[in-house]
Parts: C-alpha cells; sequence; structure tokens
C-alpha cells in the first residue's frame, strides 16, 4: 500500500500547531531560563570565591620567590608565596575555570595554569589573561608567631 503523498503547501491546520507567537513565546521562555540558569550559577560562584581558606603555616620561612604548597583543614591545597621581603600571599591551588592546579612561575612572578595557558596576578590573584572569569580564591594565613 503506497502512501499517498503530503499536500504542499501545508494544510492549515497543521500550520497553526506552530504558529509565529507561539515560537516567539517558547523561545523567550527559553532565553529567560537561560539567564536565570547563568545568574544562580554566578551567584553560587560569587559565595565560594568569598569563602577564604584558612592555612595553618609553620616556622620555616620562605625565600623571596619561593613557593610551598600547603593543605587546608579541609583537605584543599593553596600555593604560599613570599612575593617580597614583606608580602606573603596565599591562594587556593585550583584554577577557577576548570580545577587545574596552578603552579608558581617566579620567573614571572605570578601563577599559571598549565591547561588553558591562565595566569594570576602573584600580589591580588586577579587574572591577568586567559579563560577564568574570576581570580584565585585567596587564603587567610596564620602562623604561630604572627597573622598574616
Amino acid at each position: 500500500m503506497l502512501k499517498k503523498p503530503e499536500v504542499f503547501p501545508v494544510a492549515l491546520a497543521s500550520e497553526r500547531v506552530l504558529d509565529r507567537r507561539r515560537f516567539l513565546c517558547a523561545a523567550g521562555g527559553a532565553a529567560v531560563l537561560a539567564l536565570a540558569g547563568e545568574w544562580g550559577a554566578k551567584r553560587a560562584e560569587e559565595g565560594s570565591q568569598a569563602e577564604a581558606l584558612a592555612l595553618q603555616l609553620d616556622e620555616t620561612p620562605l625565600a623571596v620567590g619561593e613557593a610551598r604548597t600547603v593543605t587546608a583543614t579541609g583537605g584543599a591545597e593553596a600555593l604560599v608565596v613570599q612575593v617580597d621581603a614583606s608580602t606573603l600571599v596565599g591562594f587556593d591551588r585550583r584554577c577557577p575555570h576548570l580545577g587545574c592546579p596552578v603552579l608558581w612561575v617566579k620567573e614571572h612572578t605570578r601563577f599559571e595554569c598549565p591547561c588553558h595557558h591562565a595566569a594570576f596576578d602573584a600580589r591580588s590573584g586577579e587574572v591577568l589573561f586567559g579563560p577564568p572569569r574570576h581570580g584565585l580564591r585567596p587564603a587567610r594565613l596564620v602562623t604561630k608567631a604572627r597573622k598574616v
């Protein structure tokens, strides 16, 4: 049994299943949902960025330009760097883009992510270049002798 060929142009009843108004409402609704999801993800990310890591440091001093990996109480790793004689900084070791381990590059005096070639400022952790939209999460450094 052969199928009867479809009538062209499309029958009016078939065309009304999805008219222009319904299509635009559906497209608008999808856009609103996508923006709401992006906004929610951004809010959640900002909340996690605000929580600083708390690191307990030993008394062993670092030389200028030297870095050390320290494990926080929750198991997260952070990089602690002696930027200059009076500045000791620490940041979460995970890149905010995809979570790759960030490295300290002494020659460039900055943190770098090897996965997508992102770079972060040594003093502030802010993005210098690369795909991350946010800087490194700071760590609150505590030593027995002083609080930094």
